[in-house]
C-alpha cells in the first residue's frame, strides 16, 4: 500500500492536467469533509452530555424521596412505596375488616380487606399500589368479605289473589303473576348454608281499587248501551264543547248500524269499549254474564271486541264493563286472559230511570277527583242526560276538573291501602 504522502504529490502533480482535473477536485472535497467530523474526543464529550442530562431528567421525575399526605398528615416517602409499607411504617393504622360467613357470622376476625383507601379520590383496597409525588392518600378500616360459595337456584311459584268486593272500587284490574327465585349459599369455608328469595313472586291478582289521583282533579265520564240513534252524536256534541273525553260501552251488534257515529267518537280522542255483544241476552237474561256459560262468557266479549275493531280499524283496549256490574265469581278467572280490566263506577247517576236532567246533574257533580260516573247513551230515551251533561259539566270545569278515558284513569297508582269503597 503506497503512503498517503504518494497520493498527495501524484494529484498536485497532475492538478495542472486538464484530464486529472476532476479527480483533483473531488480529492480536494473529500478531504475538507473529513477534516470538518468531529474527533473522538468531541464524540465522547456529547455522549457524557446526553447520559448525564438523562440522570438528571431521571431523578427530576424519580426523586428518591417525595412529600405525600396520609390522612390529612405530610409524610417523606421512598420512591417505590406502596400503601402495605405506608401501614408498615405506622403512617396509618387501619383495622382490617372480617372474613364471614354465608349467614353473615365472623368467621376469622381480621380476615377480610385490611383497608380500604383512596388515593386522590380514587378508591383501592390493592396493597401493591405504589404512591406517587404530591398524592394525597385516605387510608380506613377495611370492609368484611364474606366467603366463597356454591349457590343453587329454584323458582317460586306466584299465588292468585283475588278481591271478592266488587264495590271496593271502580278499577277492576288484572296484574299478571311472575314466579320468583330463591336462592341457596352454601359457604366453602364455614360450610354453613342460608336461603334467601332473591327475587320475589309476584302474585297474580284481580285488583279492586279506586284511582289515587292525588291533586289532578280528573274525572272518567262513562257511557253504557249504546250507539244509540240521535243521543250518542248529541252527547258527542256536549263533550266537544266541553274539552271532554269520555269512555263508550258498547253493545257490539249495535255498532254496525250506527258505525258512523262509533267512528266519528273515536276519532275525536274518545275511548271505545265493550258492554258485551248483546248484553248477555239468552242464558244471561239481558244482565248476567254469571248466568251463562264459560263459552257463552268468551263469545259475548270476544264479539263485542270484534264489533269495535270492524269500524275503528284497530285492535280495542282490552276494556269492558259487564252488564249490571255483575262480575264476580268463575267469570273473573274465566274472562282473564281475554280482558285487562273491567270497570264498575264511583257515581250512578241512575240517569235510565229518568228522574229529570236537573236530578241527573246534581249527581253527576257529585263527583271526587278519581271518580268513574256511569251514564247510559242508549237503552231507551236519554235526552236528560244530554241536558244533565250540558249543565254539569261547565260547573265541574269552572271547578277545574278535566275528563279523561279510562285507560288514561288506569294510568295512576292505586291507593296504598287498595280495598277503598267508593
Amino acid at each position: 500500500m503506497r503512503p498517503a504522502s504518494y497520493n498527495r504529490s501524484r494529484a498536485q502533480a497532475n492538478r495542472n492536467n486538464p484530464a486529472n482535473a476532476a479527480v483533483y477536485n473531488d480529492y480536494s472535497r473529500y478531504t475538507e469533509r473529513r477534516s470538518k467530523r468531529p474527533g473522538p474526543v468531541a464524540i465522547g464529550v456529547m455522549a457524557v452530555l446526553i447520559i448525564a442530562i438523562g440522570i438528571g431528567v431521571f431523578f427530576v421525575l424519580n426523586p428518591p424521596t417525595f412529600d405525600i399526605t396520609v390522612n390529612g398528615a405530610k409524610h417523606t416517602v421512598s420512591n417505590g412505596t406502596t400503601i402495605d409499607k405506608l401501614i408498615d411504617d405506622g403512617l396509618a393504622s387501619p383495622t382490617a375488616g372480617n372474613l364471614l360467613a354465608v349467614d353473615s357470622s365472623v368467621i376469622t376476625e381480621g380476615g377480610g380487606d385490611r383497608f380500604a383507601a383512596t388515593i386522590n379520590g380514587n378508591a383501592t383496597n390493592d396493597g401493591s399500589k405504589k404512591v406517587r409525588k404530591g398524592d394525597a392518600v385516605e387510608i380506613q378500616n377495611g370492609a368484611d368479605v364474606t366467603e366463597d360459595y356454591d349457590s343453587s337456584t329454584e323458582e317460586i311459584p306466584y299465588e292468585r289473589v283475588e278481591d271478592n268486593n266488587y264495590w271496593n272500587g271502580s278499577l277492576h284490574v288484572y296484574i299478571d303473576g311472575q314466579n320468583g327465585v330463591r336462592t341457596t349459599k352454601t359457604g366453602k369455608v364455614s360450610g354453613k348454608t342460608v336461603t334467601e328469595d332473591t327475587t320475589p313472586a309476584v302474585n297474580e291478582e284481580y285488583k279492586i281499587y279506586t284511582a289515587n289521583t292525588g291533586d289532578d282533579k280528573v274525572i272518567a265520564l262513562t257511557f253504557d248501551d249504546g250507539p244509540w240513534k240521535d243521543t250518542t252524536a248529541e252527547i258527542l256534541d256536549v263533550l266537544k264543547e266541553n274539552d271532554a273525553h269520555a269512555t263508550f260501552f258498547t253493545i257490539g251488534k249495535q255498532i254496525a248500524d250506527h258505525s258512523d257515529v262509533v267512528k266519528r267518537a273515536h276519532d275525536e280522542g274518545h275511548e271505545i269499549c265493550t258492554h258485551t255483544w248483546d248484553h248477555a241476552a239468552g242464558s244471561g237474561q239481558g244482565v248476567n254474564l254469571t248466568y251463562m256459560t264459560a263459552d257463552e262468557q268468551i263469545q259475548e266479549v270476544e264479539k263485542g271486541f270484534q264489533a269495535i275493531k270492524d269500524v275503528i280499524g284497530e285492535d280495542p283496549v282490552r276494556i269492558m264493563r259487564a252488564p249490571g256490574g255483575n262480575f264476580k265469581g268463575d267469570i273473573v278467572w274465566t274472562l282473564q286472559p281475554y280482558i285487562d280490566a273491567e270497570i264498575g263506577w264511583n257515581v250512578d247517576t241512575e240517569d235510565w230511570r229518568r228522574p229529570g236532567a236537573d236530578t241527573i246533574a246534581s249527581r253527576i257533580m257529585k263527583a271526587k277527583p278519581g271518580s268513574v260516573i256511569l251514564m247510559h247513551d242508549g237503552g231507551g230515551d236519554r235526552s236528560q242526560t244530554v241536558e244533565a251533561l250540558k249543565k254539569a259539566l261547565p260547573q265541574l270545569k269552572q271547578e277545574g276538573y278535566r275528563f279523561v278515558t279510562i285507560s288514561e284513569l288506569l294510568q295512576y297508582d292505586p291507593p296504598a291501602d287498595s280495598s277503598v269503597s267508593k
